[in-house]
């Protein structure tokens, strides 16, 4: 188990190759499980208790999908399960990194109706999740053996189609009485 934390961290880290990590689709439901779970309980509350873990089984699931296609198109999709894996354990690490500054932010927050007010804790949160982007981007660079910029494309192009389709939904949902 430690060896796998270090394989992750080393990820985080930019000093590991996804190459290293087991080609194991034991390890990658464990892996996409235990993202999962972080990015439910990382959501935010005001959406209800269901809402949360659906959204994050959808981006779980769909960000599964983009990078099959992306390895497929490129020719290794031998590499889905490896790449998938190291993709889904560096973000849990990053996810739980988060937790603490997304709860200290919280606590600063005025009660009442949720709003967007920077803090310092906002700010730390915003950092890891670039971080987190850099580490998906360097992950899948090489994994299609690519630019970054191609990589970066992927990435940043699904999280803001992420982004956009949360928003709709949350419009939609929120419209609802």
């Amino acid at each position: 188990m430690s060896q796998y934390l270090k394989l992750f961290i080393n990820l985080c880290l930019f000093r590991g190759q996804a190459a290293n990590v087991p080609r194991s689709e034991t390890l990658l439901v464990l892996t996409a499980l235990a993202a999962t779970i972080t990015a439910a309980i990382s959501a935010d509350p005001n959406h209800g208790l269901f809402r949360g873990p659906l959204m994050a089984i959808g981006h779980v699931l769909s960000f599964a999908l983009i990078i099959y296609l992306a390895l497929r198109l490129r020719g290794y999709s031998e590499r889905v399960v490896q790449t998938l894996t190291a993709m889904f354990g560096a973000t849990t690490l990053l996810q739980l990194l988060v937790l603490p500054f997304a709860g200290w932010h919280e606590r600063l927050l005025p009660a009442g109706e949720p709003q967007l007010i920077l803090t310092i804790p906002l700010l730390f949160v915003l950092v890891i999740g670039l971080w987190s982007l850099t580490v998906m981007i360097s992950i899948l660079r090489q994994a299609m053996e690519s630019s970054a910029g191609a990589a970066a494309i992927i990435i940043v192009g699904y999280q803001i189609f992420l982004f956009f389709l949360l928003a709709t939904l949350a419009t939609i949902g929120s419209s609802v009485p």
